[in-house]
């Protein structure tokens, strides 16, 4: 289902700010989270731009941006920038983020124009908007038109994801070009690659369970790669089980295959031991030395009738950010991972086995978990 062509990425991808009135103005969070792979170079590049807190109040909101990139020889470079409302400018009529160390610009060619220095990183890339967007309300009609039954479990997360999610826009292909200085080292970027998604809504970060969610970063040239393979699960409790969402693989006829959160099984072992780098929290300034605790490997199982698919992710590099509660109570691990996902499986007769580079962020309360399986 295509409900919105390429020229309507402006006012989908705007940002959602709400009203002066609104009564939970300090739970507002919103961000663009911007995510490329280019193969000739091996370069991964995260880069998201956000907006907390009560956006009419300086002295209760703020803007943030992060770069999270890893070089051709698996090193990381992350930063992160803390900027003042009033150095800030944004609207809800277009995704523009303008700051004085980094901004994002939108143009009438449907190209996001991001030029930027954080810490020993800066970037002036241009991501076209090569697919159209694809809204939440888009992603929900897709998946229940597969689904031949629906469960009181699938309302009830339904539902949960309506009150914590209220926008969410992915662009699912970008071509990203331009270049990123890492370091000292100019890299050039040219890469069909690439992917963005936005994300909104009033919660407390330590409020939900958290989610999985990713995309392989599918070559459109590459006959043996889908046209694109993306997840989401959004957790309402304690483990796996109580989970909602799935795993779409698109192939190159324009069929798309859904592998429900029911027919899919999730193994993690091992603890990942590579490249980590742990920010502090956005709403606090120090925090004790912390590593959260990686698996080694996540693995996604699932067969629907003549359809199966065997994916393991394997993290090469792994960004943490840990924000806080505002009431104290929580702190919430963002885990922004670079992996390889060797992708396997027959989807609609097409049979693929392929390596391909991939971005996974996983959220979960801090200090709860360990290797991902939730304590007691």
């Amino acid at each position: 289902m295509k409900l919105y062509s390429i020229d309507d990425t402006i006012q989908l991808d705007a940002f959602n700010i709400p009203s002066i009135f609104d009564d939970r103005l300090a739970l507002y969070k919103e961000w663009h989270d911007f995510v490329f792979y280019d193969r000739k170079t091996r370069i991964f590049g995260l880069l998201n731009f956000g907006i907390h807190g009560n956006p009419f109040d300086a002295k209760r909101g703020y803007g943030s941006a992060l770069s999270f990139f890893v070089d051709p020889q698996g090193k990381i470079l992350t930063g992160s920038k803390i900027i003042p409302l009033r150095k800030l400018q944004i609207s809800a009529y277009n995704p523009d983020f303008l700051g004085e160390d980094v901004e994002v610009t939108y143009k009438k060619d449907n190209t996001f124009n991001i030029k930027g220095t954080i810490d020993k990183t800066s970037f002036n890339l241009s991501l076209a908007v090569i697919l159209p967007p694809e809204s939440s309300k888009e992603i929900v009609f897709d998946v229940l038109d597969e689904q031949k039954t629906i469960s009181i479990g699938m309302i009830r997360a339904a539902d949960e994801m309506r009150k914590f999610w209220e926008n969410w826009v992915e662009c699912p292909r970008l071509l990203s070009s331009g270049e990123v200085t890492l370091d000292g080292t100019v890299f050039p970027i040219n890469t069909r690659t690439g992917y963005h998604d936005h994300e909104g809504g009033r919660f407390d970060w330590g409020a939900p369970w958290g989610w999985d969610t990713g995309v392989l970063l599918c070559d459109p040239s590459n006959a043996k790669e889908p046209v694109s393979a993306r997840f989401l699960f959004y957790r309402y409790g304690p483990s796996d089980e109580l989970s909602y969402g799935g795993f779409i693989v698109e192939k190159k006829n324009g069929i798309k295959k859904y592998f429900g959160s029911e027919k899919i099984e999730i193994t993690r072992s091992g603890r990942f031991s590579g490249e980590q780098s742990v920010i502090p929290g956005i709403t606090r300034l120090i925090y004790p030395d912390y590593k959260p605790c990686i698996p080694e490997r996540i693995v996604f199982s699932a067969v629907d009738g003549s359809d199966n698919l065997n994916i393991i992710f394997t993290p090469r590099a792994v960004c943490s950010v840990i924000p806080s509660s505002i009431n104290g109570t929580l702190d919430t691990e963002l885990n922004e991972m670079f992996c390889t996902a060797s992708f396997s499986g027959s989807v609609g007769g097409k049979t693929y086995k392929k390596t391909i580079p991939c971005w996974f962020e996983s959220v979960r309360p801090r200090g709860s978990v360990r290797n991902y399986d939730f304590e007691a």
